[in-house]
């Protein structure tokens, strides 16, 4: 199950996003060993006073399996701002039909159980979360800065996306940049993937309604 966190309902559900910012801070600090900010138990960034919208992925038992973070082009985002070497001298991408996704991060202890299918699920639903979001909004394209080794598990979710620009080492990662265009096709695929049967949102709406709820 996915639900949507925006700044108003984010501060009226602390404990869920105490655990975000929580998890956040296991997979990109601890885990993964990324050059990320920390605060205290926390992994967080000037993005989050950004006004975004947090994706969250819930198991059955309502633990929290994964997040993600969505934000507007025409405002502050990691693409633009903080890694356009990645456009690798594409123009920069403001536009109110393209938003961008960031800090996706599934649970360390269910993406090492290599015996459970928990990840692929989590991971799908995030991304048909944000699909869904997408076309109830009229979205073209999401944009996202990920890892090659993240590019190659969204291929196997049958979501692979375009290549903005060539990889570049950034740290100790080959960053790269990539856009999906937002269609039904994909989300469906999606769903296939991962034998997912109708919508993942606790509560449908558009990105608009979920910034105002």
């Amino acid at each position: 199950m996915i639900r949507i966190f925006n700044s108003r309902t984010a501060k009226a559900n602390p404990g869920e996003i105490d655990a975000m910012f929580k998890l956040r801070k296991r997979v990109f600090h601890d885990f993964l060993k990324w050059d990320v900010s920390v605060r205290g138990e926390w992994e967080i960034d000037n993005y989050d006073a950004a006004n975004p919208l947090y994706v969250l992925s819930y198991s059955e038992t309502g633990r929290l399996r994964g997040s993600l973070r969505l934000l507007p082009t025409l405002g502050p985002n990691m693409l633009d701002d903080t890694f356009p070497i990645l456009l690798d001298g594409s123009p920069e991408i403001r536009s109110t039909s393209v938003w961008e996704s960031s800090r996706f991060c599934i649970d360390p202890e269910i993406s090492q159980d290599r015996a459970s299918n928990q990840v692929t699920i989590a991971a799908a639903e995030l991304m048909c979360g944000v699909g869904e979001l997408s076309l109830a909004s009229g979205l073209s394209h999401i944009v996202t800065v990920t890892d090659v080794f993240l590019e190659r598990m969204f291929r196997r979710m049958g979501c692979p996306g375009e290549r903005i620009g060539a990889p570049h080492r950034i740290g100790s990662v080959f960053a790269v940049a990539v856009a999906w265009e937002v269609t039904d096709d994909l989300l469906e695929r999606m769903k296939a993937v991962a034998a997912i049967d109708g919508t993942v949102l606790e509560q449908a709406m558009s990105l608009e309604t979920a910034r105002a709820a």
